[in-house]
């Protein structure tokens, strides 16, 4: 009020600042993979509906607006036009095994994502979403920073590995934001590691590590990581992810979750984002989308 008075007074046409309104995050979900609805391995359904009732009742709740597509690819690409980051939980292909992951499903599917990406809007890659092929490579690098690399001179021949195992993840950026109030913990998953990463070396930061992986030096151990890019957008991947019950896991959840804030540009809290964990009746109750438990 002091300043648009005081403009006023002197003469010349006051600017007034729009207050910044929530950031707009939208998670999209691949058709199930490895076995039944429910069984607790890849329920990319389950996980983005649980990720919105999480951030819906977060510490940032008031900060962000959810919005989930099931089962693939949003049916209007307009929803994203305001999208503030892109989160993919789907499989990717691996030869000719499964399906290209969504946001690489087609070169005009590059495309679209590419121009979304140039406008600033973040993108958040989960577990076998982190697979790309050759063709992709150099967009994947430069919208999220690393992938899982599967395939070398045109053949199913793995630069990168899977592991399953249960071990100590370590935090070794403590500074980054979405390390906020993230401590080493236990966790076990079907880890991907030995991934390849964008050059040169710091541009990108890695924020958990498997020692026990024992992948290649300097960041065969690597299993989540961000990226800020040029375009002012922000990546986020993690290969984690295999088992839905790593969501109880309290440690698990803040990783995800301000890795998916921080990308959408929301400021993490100095003890990161917090949120319960719903089972899936709980869910039902919330949010009458997607899976269903009965």
């Amino acid at each position: 009020m002091y300043r648009f008075f005081l403009a006023l007074t002197l003469g010349f046409t006051p600017i007034i600042e729009a207050a910044a309104g929530p950031k707009k995050i939208v998670l999209v979900a691949g058709p199930k993979s490895h076995g039944p609805i429910g069984n607790g391995i890849h329920d990319y359904g389950w996980s983005v509906k649980l990720l919105k009732a999480m951030l819906e009742a977060s510490n940032v709740n008031d900060q962000v607006l959810v919005e989930v597509h099931f089962d693939g690819w949003p049916q209007s690409s307009h929803s994203l036009d305001t999208a503030d980051t892109l989160m993919i939980v789907s499989d990717g292909r691996d030869g000719d095994l499964f399906a290209e992951a969504l946001h690489l499903a087609s070169p005009e599917r590059v495309r679209e994502v590419n121009q979304h990406m140039k406008r600033g809007c973040g993108l958040v890659l989960f577990h076998f979403a982190t697979f790309a092929p050759q063709q992709y490579a150099a967009e994947v690098l430069d919208w999220c920073g690393g992938y899982f690399q599967w395939e070398q001179n045109g053949k199913r021949d793995w630069y990168s590995a899977i592991t399953m195992l249960e071990a100590e993840v370590q935090i070794p950026s403590p500074d980054h934001p979405v390390a906020r109030g993230l401590k080493p913990f236990r966790l076990k998953d079907e880890f991907y590691y030995n991934l390849r990463f964008a050059e040169p070396p710091g541009t990108v930061v890695p924020l958990a590590t498997v020692p026990a992986l024992k992948g290649r030096d300097p960041d065969g151990n690597v299993v989540a990581w961000a990226r800020q890019r040029g375009d002012g957008g922000r990546g986020f991947g993690t290969t984690c992810g295999h088992f839905y019950d790593n969501w109880n896991n309290e440690s698990f959840r803040k990783l995800i979750l301000n890795g998916i804030v921080w990308s959408a540009g929301v400021d993490v809290p100095p003890t990161g984002v917090t949120a319960p964990f719903f089972s899936r009746d709980e869910l039902d109750r919330l949010l009458p989308i997607g899976p269903r438990s009965k």
